[in-house]
């Protein structure tokens, strides 16, 4: 297995140390396996200087890994996501790294925190290169065009790449609720609001395991769905009015009782009978990166769990606030949602792909094929 190592830059002094002490160990190589009589004729002085480069060479500290920054991709549309990775020693910062996507007015639209991909397996070998990651998504409600993605620690600005967000266009759909799916949604009730804060603080927190690097798989055999995500929806209420809301992922139309499974490994860090989303399950599959599963009928995982891609997590149903049987199928990305979609096609965190990214000049040492 071989070791990727990344070229570091070296000053004119290094060098000329390097070039030194290359000819100290020339000559100690002579002198030691050789006889006597073909030693090289070197005089005192030679080799005390030579003694005091090595010494002066072996002090030098470590010289520092360049800074390099890369995304996985340079544009993309509303509600996918991207790869920010960021490449340093890492020794100054002692608090949160963040990236953060910022409008035409240099406002924030969404922002994640970096976490450690610093090691792990490639196709070539293995690698230790001190590398952090942090992965946005694209808000569904952001307007295209040419914007910044900055790298921050506190109030100090690190780096700031360009990245540009395409045009995207969504459904519209309008929504007839009855007095019971009205009442959910209008009547005030203390334990939604809970629920609500307690799921709004899973989905916030940026854990350090990579459980599912993708790409996912869908929840279920059905194609048919019956909403997608990003519809802009309007809710007719029972007895007049109406409110606006903007769906969050991709609804499939199918019989109660349908198995549903995995999109990805993760781990279960919600399970729970809610009011507005009926029977829950919620899986973490790598930092900031959560999958959740709607108005189910049965739960088949407890909070804790740790699940495999594909595993059986329960049925579809009819619970919560729902006007028909179907699974309602969701990706948050730092608590933004994302499209579903876009998670289905290719590895959101492609280890591989960073790395070249990040290191356009790479050295490969191999342990094989030397004597």
């Amino acid at each position: 297995m071989g070791s990727l190592r990344s070229q570091r830059a070296r000053g004119t002094r290094s060098l000329s140390l390097c070039l030194l002490l290359l000819l100290v160990v020339f000559f100690l190589s002579c002198a030691r396996g050789a006889d006597e009589s073909e030693v090289p004729d070197v005089d005192e002085h030679t080799l005390d200087a030579a003694d005091a480069v090595y010494e002066e060479l072996i002090e030098l500290p470590p010289m520092p890994l360049e800074p390099r920054f890369a995304l996985s991709v340079e544009r993309a549309r509303p509600g996918e996501p991207v790869v920010v990775a960021y490449s340093d020693d890492f020794t100054r910062f002692e608090g949160n790294l963040y990236a953060t996507l910022l409008n035409a007015q240099g406002v924030r639209l969404t922002r994640a925190v970096f976490f450690d991909l610093s090691a792990g397996e490639s196709e070539t070998g293995t690698y230790e290169i001190p590398v952090k990651a942090a992965i946005l998504a694209v808000p569904n409600t952001a307007a295209f065009g040419e914007r910044i993605i900055r790298i921050q620690y506190g109030d100090e600005v690190i780096q700031e790449l360009p990245f540009t967000i395409e045009s995207r266009t969504f459904n519209s759909q309008t929504i007839h609720l009855n007095p019971v799916n009205t009442e959910i949604r209008t009547a005030p009730n203390p334990e939604r609001t809970a629920q609500a804060d307690q799921l709004w603080v899973i989905l916030t927190r940026t854990g350090t395991e990579i459980y599912d690097p993708g790409p996912f798989l869908l929840p279920l055999g059905s194609t048919r769905r019956t909403s997608h995500f990003g519809d802009r929806r309007v809710y007719q209420y029972e007895g007049g009015g109406t409110d606006t809301t903007i769906h969050a992922g991709i609804d499939f139309g199918v019989p109660t009782g349908t198995p549903i499974t995995a999109s990805g490994s993760g781990r279960v860090v919600l399970s729970q009978n809610r009011v507005v989303t009926g029977y829950t399950v919620v899986l973490e599959h790598m930092p900031g990166v959560y999958s959740l599963y709607y108005h189910m009928d049965s739960i088949a995982v407890s909070t804790g769990d740790i699940v495999e891609r594909g595993n059986f997590l329960g049925e579809s149903g009819n619970t919560g606030l729902s006007t028909g049987p179907h699974l309602h199928w969701e990706f948050r990305v730092s608590a933004e949602i994302a499209d579903p979609d876009a998670f289905l096609l290719h590895p959101i965190l492609d280890k591989e792909e960073i790395i070249n990214k990040l290191f356009t000049e790479i050295e490969i040492i191999t342990d094989e094929g030397g004597d």
